[in-house]
């Protein structure tokens, strides 16, 4: 195993351990226990990733008893912090965790548990995952706070001898919560360079608002290229002054590793470039619109969960080209078949 599981093993075991017998109960010897926001996973979810890890149910688990409970609160900044408490005949020992996204402290408190319960549970794991690299950033506290639950459950007292009862009717459930779904905003304002939309290089301004999944973006983009010359070449006083202004609409898988995100984003782009002759005693404005097939893949870092910095390049393959000519002279200006743009940008995200 590499660095990374050696000190997660080591920070894991770091704390009350060791076999002993199991009080007789006919309770299950090893429980789970999870309580957070509707916007993170539900306890189902993460019970049936903490039994995948050890290889089978927990009713069927044996040994020396163990309580895992695990709370997970969202942070006014917008984060999420995830207590664990693992409880046992040695004692209690508590852990803390902070990530921005809440589904991946869910994977990462089942590995902390699963540890808890099998210290064998990495050993089986055949690569580094995003869950380790996350587990591994888990602090014990040194003075922790008391479980939100009793340590050990108490044991079951004698059945009584069954006595008729008047059949009871059954009270009405509750309506079931609805899920809230886990979508935030966005505003990005990007500034760079662009080559084969307007004559020569020349730079990019845009701003692109957006909708924000754990997995994927939905973006809506508008930019502008201020002025850019074309002049004939056996003219260099004649020719037109063009500028650029375009939309786009485009859909991004989206990959985390830690704090860094990779948009992988594709869609369509609409635009308009506009042009005024220069060296004529008649000038006028003209306008041609375009039609582009869009790729946009992009690399950005969360300094907060509110921030993110990073760079995009983008590539435009054009399907409809803007095209200006002046009479009795020709062709002054016709975009290139794809153009290229690399920029930097910022974004602000909400909530």
């Amino acid at each position: 195993m590499g660095m990374l599981h050696s000190g997660l093993v080591a920070a894991l075991l770091a704390g009350p351990a060791g076999p002993s017998e199991a009080p007789a109960s006919s309770r299950p010897v090893v429980e789970f226990r999870w309580d957070a926001p509707a916007s993170c996973p539900a306890e189902a979810e993460v019970v049936a990733e903490l039994e995948r890890l050890l290889g089978g149910p927990l009713a069927a688990r044996t040994g020396p008893r163990l309580t895992a409970i695990a709370r997970v609160r969202q942070e006014p900044a917008g984060g999420f912090d995830l207590r664990l408490w693992t409880v046992s005949d040695e004692g209690t020992l508590q852990r803390s965790l902070t990530h921005a996204q809440c589904d991946a402290l869910a994977r990462a408190g089942a590995l902390i548990a699963a540890m808890a319960i099998d210290p064998s549970v990495l050993d089986r794991m055949s690569e580094e995952t995003d869950a380790a690299e996350v587990a591994a950033e888990a602090k014990t506290v040194d003075d922790p706070e008391p479980p939100p639950e009793p340590q050990l459950p108490p044991p079951e007292p004698e059945p009584a001898q069954p006595q008729p009862q008047p059949e009871e009717v059954e009270p009405p459930r509750p309506p079931e919560k609805k899920k809230e779904r886990r979508v935030r905003g966005g505003v990005r304002l990007g500034a760079g360079l662009s080559f084969g939309d307007l004559p020569g290089v020349g730079a990019l301004v845009k701003l692109t608002p957006a909708l924000i999944w754990p997995r994927a973006r939905l973006e809506f983009e508008v930019g502008y290229g201020p002025l850019r010359r074309a002049r004939f070449d056996d003219a260099p006083d004649r020719g037109a002054d063009l500028q650029l202004a375009v939309g786009a609409v485009r859909g991004c898988p989206l990959l985390h590793a830690r704090k860094f995100e990779f948009p992988l984003c594709a869609g369509l782009e609409l635009g308009a470039m506009y042009g005024r002759g220069v060296g004529y005693e008649i000038t006028s404005d003209a306008r041609q619109l375009f039609v582009a097939l869009h790729l946009a893949p992009g690399v950005f870092y969360a300094i907060h969960p509110r921030v993110a910095v990073g760079a995009i390049v983008e590539g435009a393959v054009h399907i409809v080209r803007p095209r200006f000519t002046v009479e009795n002279h020709g062709e002054t200006y016709r975009s290139a078949p794809a153009s290229v743009r690399a920029l930097l940008a910022a974004e602000v995200r909400f909530p």
